[in-house]
């Protein structure tokens, strides 16, 4: 092989290699959490019903945000208030859609569980992100199981267990 052709299949690789790598760019990373530690977050644990979804543009027109707003039905830990309003990266506007990896993804009438947090504004938040957003499944009998998150697979009582037990 001529040198010519090294030089030249040396850039294809080179070029190869940052095109693949390129795609991990974007890509997200969530450390995996557990009840105990998405309760430290966590100021409150709700069980709530969503009754609105409303997605805006920021006041810079840069980023799309969904504001969900919960009917508190029930509090696991801490107090909020009866009514509150989650902000959520991502969401549509018109015809544009923005979506965020990782962020929890709530439709209207869905029956969740939620980790409330704090934005670096405080505005209220899904507690690391979709790990802190679980959906209520009842099965044939009436039982009440989550979906999704930390919680996944668990009944109400145990997740209700399991974070007594994990303290403050």
């Amino acid at each position: 092989m001529s040198s010519k052709h090294r030089v030249a299949l040396a850039a294809l690789v080179v070029a190869a290699f940052v095109i693949a790598g390129s795609g991990l760019a974007g890509a997200s990373t969530f450390l995996k959490e557990d009840v105990k530690s998405l309760k430290k977050q966590s100021e409150s644990v709700v069980r709530a019903k969503v009754v609105d979804i409303n997605s805006y543009w920021d006041a810079d027109h840069a980023v799309i945000y969904t504001d969900v707003t919960l009917d508190v039905k029930g509090r696991l830990k801490g107090a909020s208030d009866d009514r509150l309003v989650v902000r959520v990266p991502g969401g549509t506007v018109a015809d544009f859609t923005v979506e965020m990896e990782g962020a929890p993804r709530f439709e209207m009438d869905d029956d969740v569980v939620a980790f409330i947090a704090r934005w670096y504004d405080g505005v209220p938040m899904v507690a690391g992100y979709f790990q802190g957003l679980m959906k209520v499944h009842k099965d044939k009998l009436g039982n009440e199981f989550l979906r999704g998150g930390v919680a996944d697979g668990l009944s109400l009582p145990e997740l209700t267990r399991q974070l007594r037990q994990a303290g403050n």
